[in-house]
């Protein structure tokens, strides 16, 4: 090898390393700036915050909370493969309440209502079912829905 390759292959070398050492200097610069500026860093000290309150008018004692109530829906239908409940209790809103399958067919699910009469429809594979044992009232949008009384 004579020594023009040789000056030819340091020179390369050289090259490469300060190419590849660059980057590392300067992640080295900016952790030492870092550590400088959060060394001298201290937190300012937390200020202390004042509440009030202001109780409504004419109010004195908390309000009540009513008490709710496990009541247990029934539905039977063998053939379906999904029931859900929707009512008063859940704004109609389907995909809330998914009734459970009993061996012998009947759908069940227990909810915690309020006291009072609530209006309900028991959603059959998607389709308006109303019950059978329950009164019938006027729901919304006009349809005929079940209602049972709450006690």
């Amino acid at each position: 090898m004579n020594w023009r390759n040789r000056w030819t292959f340091w020179a390369l070398v050289t090259f490469v390393l300060l190419l590849i050492s660059i980057p590392s200097v300067e992640w080295v610069t900016a952790l030492r700036d870092y550590a400088a500026v959060a060394g001298d860093w201290t937190p300012s000290p937390l200020k202390p915050t004042q509440t009030t309150f202001t109780p409504r008018e004419g109010r004195r004692e908390p309000a009540e909370i009513p008490e709710l109530v496990p009541f247990e829906f029934k539905h039977r239908a063998p053939k379906a493969k999904s029931v859900e409940l929707v009512g008063d209790f859940n704004a109609w809103k389907p995909g809330l309440f998914k009734m459970l399958r009993r061996g012998d067919g009947a759908w069940t699910l227990v909810v915690p209502l309020r006291p009072g009469r609530h209006k309900y429809l028991f959603l059959e594979d998607g389709r308006s079912v109303a019950d059978p044992s329950a009164d019938a009232a006027d729901g919304p949008q006009g349809r005929r829905v079940s209602a049972r009384t709450v006690r």
